[in-house]
């Protein structure tokens, strides 16, 4: 048999991807190239490995049965390349990183120019998504590393993870709305008004995953809202008019806030926010190089650290 990894890694990009097209503008092939590799590598395993009738892309059971195979045996080609150059003084390759929008914003792009200086070698991509979306990425090994909220736990309790950061949880209005009085504003002021707030506006959620707890016993007279991804979408309706906002300290400080102010929501409960891997799965030098980074980097403004308690 012959097995060219170039193929494997082809099939992986278009299972990541979610189709063939986009594999193709992902690894800079043509798509024809890209079904090319595909059909050698199904040749040579004697075996579908894609159900091609199917929309969107679907695997066969061979297919869904070598995908965790496929991503330990590339993952095991990475570290050989990036290990033989880490024992040359040079640490290289490619890290894959999933997070979420505020720590993509405020927090990464001071971390890939303290990368690019001091290891210009390596290549970064980055997916943004939910806390769903991250957990899935990393069990999946679609990625190496993740920015991601501490709460909800990750159902895959194989995952480890370094503290990096805790922000409080703030509502946002109108400026002059009269729940900016003070400096904290009480839960049970909200009791009147419409809640927007940032979790899966697929779920049954009110004030989002993470606070969801912390307002448990105190929401019966809280009416439910609405629910986005965007904390851009969040300010712009609150802007508008159309509710109060709730949301993590740095979620605010990436969206346009003219118009806009914000209070600490007076509750005994945080965004606290870690790296995390897989514990279970080696990581090349690049992914190490990552981590050791991000835990070594100031924390973002107007967030402090986690206390070894919490």
């Amino acid at each position: 048999m012959t097995l060219e990894l170039t193929w494997l890694r082809t099939w992986v990009e278009v299972v990541d991807a979610g189709g063939f097209a986009r594999a193709a503008e992902l690894v800079h092939l043509s798509q024809p190239r890209v079904s090319a590799h595909i059909s050698n590598l199904e040749k040579e395993l004697g075996c579908s490995l894609i159900e091609r009738r199917v929309r969107p892309l679907t695997l066969t059971d061979e297919g869904k049965a070598l995908l965790p195979r496929a991503r330990a045996v590339l993952a095991a080609a990475d570290e050989l390349t990036s290990g033989v150059l880490a024992e040359k003084g040079v640490i290289a390759g490619t890290v894959r990183v999933a997070s979420f929008a505020s720590a993509s914003a405020q927090f990464l792009p001071a971390v890939v120019t303290r990368l690019d200086e001091l290891h210009p070698h390596i290549e970064l991509s980055i997916l943004d998504g939910d806390v769903g979306i991250i957990e899935t990425a990393l069990s999946e090994r679609r990625v190496a590393v993740a920015l991601r909220p501490m709460r909800p736990e990750p159902r895959d309790r194989s995952f480890s993870v370094r503290p990096l950061w805790r922000e409080p949880f703030v509502v946002v209005a109108p400026v002059g709305h009269p729940l900016l009085e003070n400096d904290l504003v009480d839960p049970r002021q909200l009791g009147g008004e419409r809640i927007i707030t940032i979790g899966n506006p697929l779920l049954d959620e009110t004030v989002g995953s993470e606070a969801e707890s912390a307002f448990s016993a105190l929401r019966r007279g809280l009416p439910a809202g609405s629910v986005s991804h965007q904390p851009s979408t969040l300010g712009a309706m609150v802007r508008a008019g159309h509710g109060i906002g709730i949301m993590n300290y740095l979620g605010f400080a990436m969206i346009r806030q003219d118009g806009l102010e914000t209070r600490e929501l007076a509750i005994d409960q945080y965004r606290d926010v870690g790296v995390w891997w897989h514990s279970e799965r080696p990581l090349n030098a690049a992914a190490r190089a990552f981590i050791d980074i991000v835990t070594s980097s100031p924390r973002p403004e107007g967030t402090w650290e986690i206390p070894v308690t919490a």
